[in-house]
């Protein structure tokens, strides 16, 4: 064989291992791989064209055994890089390494069960990533790896809605960063990520069951598709994203709530509820409902307090103001609250609890107060507080009471404006079989069939106005929001997961960012040495 032509058969096998290797690290671009391995085989049948004189001489000699090495060589070479590349390409052989202390990067029990439940379903989640911050797209691509690395059947796509308005106008995207997870004909969409919030979002998509929230109206509230400051035409949107269906609720025309209605929400009245409307969202709550509660400071909350005391929540008449020689007062108003402190443990709180930077502004805010001893024994958290300097104003009612005031009537401090309260409610009381009914198997169907206690959530907030159209321009209002509405939308398969501290201190080889790894120690540095070997012994021959 020709020694200058020997150069063809190793540069093929590096074009081959770098065309596998770029190609397993970006999948979505399959035509690399393709090119690369064409040229490859290209470069091979022209090295044999060039030199097939010699080719058939070399089976004609009777030292084929030995003038054919070079060449069985590079044939060997050739088909492990085939073998090794379709290995190399299957996900059992991704490994995740957790190196931190706590395993705060191993997936939790519950997000196992669910990718037991995607690889049960034989069918596959679709996922629209809108990124414009990079950072955020890197973050969530991490967390989608760690579901895919066990199994997951994820088909990503990942779309820049600035390159590409037009999707991002046809998805409806609100938020520049939005993750669309889609099942069958279910849809869920996520503002921010996490384990927690990516295995919930999943949880939504394969339980296949749409939720009913009802606005309450008749009170001077908002309206729900309202576009002005006050109406709730956002919310109502990022509800709609969410596939849960909105409508209002008119408890003097129905008498009753929907048995439909998985949520009520009371969102800034400014007239009281009447006696029979209260009683009516009683009998709901006692059935297991969800309620969401908010009212602005200086309005009337008398039957809704009757109602919200007995429960575990009471509304303080007062107002929370920054001081008058607080710069934030200056830029924002002082008739403005700034939440700051967050429960960690709270499933409505604990992700802002873990932004330590996050402050939500609250205008037109009261406190609120906890009612230990209430009626129907509910365990109450004070979840959202105010930071340490703002400003109460005792004895609050209207506008009017802001008059002369002396200091006896202000403190100072950091008060309680988001409350949560939550309990078991019993299960109706089966009725008593009849002597004459002998048919055992229809007793045990009524008795499997009776409802089960479900658990009654009530949030309860001192403002209205962050959900509000105004409010609601900042993400982090919306979120608060919709962390509200997504606790109090319960079901069997809600899940919550511990906290994770967010530094990574993990090492992951996955397939698509392990292949440079391999095909080096097994490609690259077996051609470079058989490379120089191979100069080597040219040099030799021809001394």
């Amino acid at each position: 064989m020709k020694p200058g032509l020997l150069i063809l058969p190793f540069l093929a096998l590096l074009v081959a291992a770098l065309g596998t290797a770029v190609g397993s690290s970006l999948p979505e671009y399959k035509w690399i791989l393709q090119l690369t391995w064409a040229l490859s085989v290209t470069i091979l049948a022209l090295w044999v064209i060039m030199d097939i004189d010699n080719f058939k001489l070399v089976f004609k000699r009777k030292g084929t055994k030995y003038g054919a090495s070079s060449g069985l060589v590079v044939i060997l070479g050739t088909t492990v890089i085939v073998a090794i590349a379709v290995l190399a390409a299957r996900p059992r052989f991704n490994k995740s390494i957790d190196l931190s202390r706590d395993k705060l990067n191993t997936l939790s029990d519950q997000s196992l069960k669910v990718i037991q439940q995607i690889k049960d379903s034989g069918n596959q989640v679709a996922i629209k990533v809108f990124a414009t911050d990079e950072r955020v797209s890197n973050d969530l691509r991490d967390t989608l790896t760690l579901y895919q690395s066990k199994g997951a059947n994820f088909k990503i796509e990942y779309i820049d809605p600035q390159a590409n308005p037009t999707v991002a106008m046809a998805a409806k995207i609100t938020d520049p960063n939005t993750a669309i997870f889609t099942f069958k004909d279910q849809e869920k969409r996520l503002t921010a990520f996490s384990e927690e919030k990516v295995t919930n979002a999943l949880v939504s998509v394969l339980k296949n069951k749409t939720k009913k929230v009802y606005f309450t109206k008749g009170h001077g509230e908002g309206a729900l598709k309202g576009t002005d400051a006050t109406g709730f035409d956002k919310i109502a949107k990022e509800l709609e994203g969410n596939k849960d269906n909105v409508d209002e609720l008119s408890l003097l025309e129905t008498a009753k709530v929907p048995e439909d209605a998985d949520l009520v929400v009371v969102a800034g009245p400014k007239y009281e509820f009447k006696e029979e409307e209260t009683r009516i969202l009683e009998e709901y709550l006692k059935r297991g409902g969800a309620l969401l509660v908010m009212a602005d400071a200086m309005i009337p909350v008398n039957s809704l307090n009757k109602l919200l005391e007995k429960f575990g929540i009471k509304y303080r008449d007062d107002l929370l103001i920054l001081a008058p020689n607080d710069i934030r007062a200056q830029m924002i108003g002082q008739n403005n609250a700034i939440v700051s402190e967050f429960d960690e443990f709270s499933p409505v709180t604990k992700d802002f609890s873990r932004m330590s930077q996050v402050q939500l502004v609250f205008s037109n805010t009261r406190s609120l107060d906890e009612v230990k001893e209430n009626t129907n024994k509910l365990k109450v958290d004070l979840v959202g507080k105010t930071s340490k300097d703002m400003i109460r104003v005792k004895d609050v009612k209207s506008a009017s009471d802001l008059e002369n005031l002396t200091e006896d009537r202000w403190e100072t401090g950091s008060f309680s404006v988001i409350a949560v309260a939550s309990g078991k409610t019993p299960a109706p009381a089966l009725a008593t079989a009849s002597p004459d009914d002998k048919d055992t198997k229809t007793d045990a169907a009524k008795a499997e069939g009776a409802p089960k206690a479900r658990e009654t959530r009530i949030v309860v907030t001192g403002s209205v106005d962050f959900a509000a159209n105004q409010g609601a321009q900042l993400a982090e209002h919306r979120d608060m929001f919709l962390n509200m509405t997504n606790y109090l939308l319960q079901d069997e398969d809600f899940i919550s997961i511990r906290p994770k501290d967010p530094t990574k201190s993990t090492i992951q080889l996955v397939s698509a960012k392990s292949q440079l790894i391999l095909l080096f120690l097994t490609f690259i540095y077996p051609f470079l040495f058989l490379g120089g070997g191979t100069l080597a012994w040219l040099k030799r021959r021809r001394a």
